[in-house]
């Protein structure tokens, strides 16, 4: 904005400028050659007055004296075009015919312009006649170099153009000072706008700058407190319904727990059971869709997580229900690998991904953590029975779920990850090399940027439980 201001206001200035100099240097041009004129005119009728009052014998004095004082080149020839006096020293008593004389032999004053082939130039001329006793006894002409005038003129010419460039440099300045006037504001406008995404509490400043840009922010600012209104009712909303959806199951499963204990019939004790399997079904779906509640409220809340601590809080605490199915959980973490990520969400986001990898997995299940580049990257694979390349880019999806997927899942775990990373500032990638389950890989922007220490293979995405 700052340099399309610039150039708009030196190139208009410059136009202005340049439509008020080229006229003036002509005029100026015109009045310097007439001005130029006048003055060798001027010159050369003084001559030919004192001239006339002085005996001849004492014009060679006077000659000289001219010419010293006007730098041109003084000559008198009589009346018979014999040349008397020169201040060049060119020799005398030869013959010097020219047009001027004649006119001034005439009475007349002569004044023209004409090539000179001594000097190699224009010769500028003035010739008039000198008058004693009421006779014309000879003429006198005073030349000089048309190139002085031109000198002149250039030279007006030239401050005429420095003019022009002072006028376009001030043009410069002032536009600078008014763009940075009008950008300065816009800038801080933009800074507060970028920042917004990651601290809603920020406002812009309304009470300087041009009118339409404190327009602008006023309305940035009330958007911001609308959205932060939201968000913050989003996270309220979010607490209470853990709260109230979480006591009622509870308490329904309770009620099932006592029937399947106290029934003597073996039919109200299965069904009994598979209740219990629908509460715990309903309960996780619950769970997910209160983190994506509160992923989607705390996305602009970042921390700094140790990866590598979290992980083995979460395989710890798996490993039991691991064992009891038959399945082996390793984990490879590298010490301290600390990361940027949004409020809870990569413990909720490991969660999902171990349980989505048990309910899969023949018999183990791995975890690596380390660095690449300026990520923190989390892998979880395991050896189930994959899923078909061509699913890959859908599961990522919210319920959206794959052909070999089991049943009663809702496919909302691998899209809550996603979005969670997403909301962090990473990304997730997936792969199911053929016989080898699923890979997932998680990667957050690292709190700091370390050599890199992880070598696991780049991946690409897959199913939820």
């Amino acid at each position: 904005m700052i340099r399309r201001l610039l150039t708009v206001m030196v190139l208009l200035t410059a136009v202005v400028a340049l439509a008020l100099a080229v006229p003036l240097a002509l005029i100026v041009a015109q009045d310097q050659r007439a001005a130029f004129i006048a003055q060798l005119e001027v010159h050369t009728l003084s001559t030919a007055s004192l001239l006339a009052t002085q005996p001849v014998e004492e014009w060679d004095a006077t000659i000289d004296r001219i010419a010293a004082s006007t730098g041109g080149r003084v000559v008198v020839v009589d009346a018979d075009f014999q040349l008397v006096g020169d201040s060049d020293d060119t020799g005398l008593d030869r013959a010097f015919d020219r047009p001027e004389i004649q006119q001034a032999l005439d009475g007349a004053l002569a004044s023209d312009v004409r090539g000179s082939a001594t000097l190699g130039s224009e010769l500028r001329f003035v010739a008039a006649p000198v008058v004693q006793d009421r006779q014309v006894v000879a003429a006198v002409r005073l030349s000089l170099p048309e190139d002085q005038v031109t000198q002149r003129v250039r030279q007006t010419q030239f401050w005429l153009g420095v003019f022009v460039m002072a006028v376009m440099v001030m043009a410069g300045l002032v536009a600078w000072i008014l763009a940075r006037g009008i950008a300065a504001p816009l800038d801080a406008l933009a800074l507060t706008a970028t920042e917004l995404s990651e601290d809603l509490s920020l406002r812009a400043d309304a009470d300087h700058g041009p009118q339409e840009v404190r327009a602008v922010a006023r309305a940035l600012n009330s958007t911001a407190s609308r959205l932060d209104q939201l968000l913050r009712r989003a996270q309220a909303v979010a607490a209470e319904a853990s709260h109230h959806l979480r006591t009622p199951l509870t308490g329904i499963r309770l009620r099932i727990e006592a029937i399947e204990d106290t029934a003597q019939d073996p039919l109200v004790v299965k069904e009994a059971t598979a209740a219990l399997t629908e509460v715990d079904r309903l309960t996780r779906r619950v769970e997910q869709v209160l983190a994506l509640a509160r992923g989607d409220a705390n996305a602009d809340r970042r921390e700094i997580v140790n990866l590598s601590s979290v992980a083995r809080d979460r395989v710890e605490s798996i490993e039991p229900l691991a064992s009891a199915r038959g399945i082996a959980v390793s984990l490879d973490a590298a010490e301290a690998t600390r990361c940027l990520a949004a409020d809870g969400s990569v413990a909720r986001c490991i969660d999902e991904l171990l349980a989505n990898s048990l309910a899969y997995a023949r018999s183990r299940v791995e975890v690596h953590v380390g660095m690449r580049d300026s990520m923190a990257v989390l892998r979880v694979n395991d050896d189930g029975a994959g899923v078909p390349a061509a699913e890959l880019p859908r599961i990522l999806e919210r319920f959206t779920r794959a052909s070999t997927a089991v049943p009663g899942g809702s496919g909302l775990g691998l899209a809550m990850v996603r979005e969670s990373v997403e909301d962090s500032g990473g990304y997730v990638q997936l792969e199911s090399p053929a016989g080898s389950g699923l890979v997932v890989t998680l990667q957050w922007p690292l709190a700091t940027a370390p050599p890199n220490t992880f070598s696991a293979t780049d991946t690409l995405g897959r199913q939820d439980s």
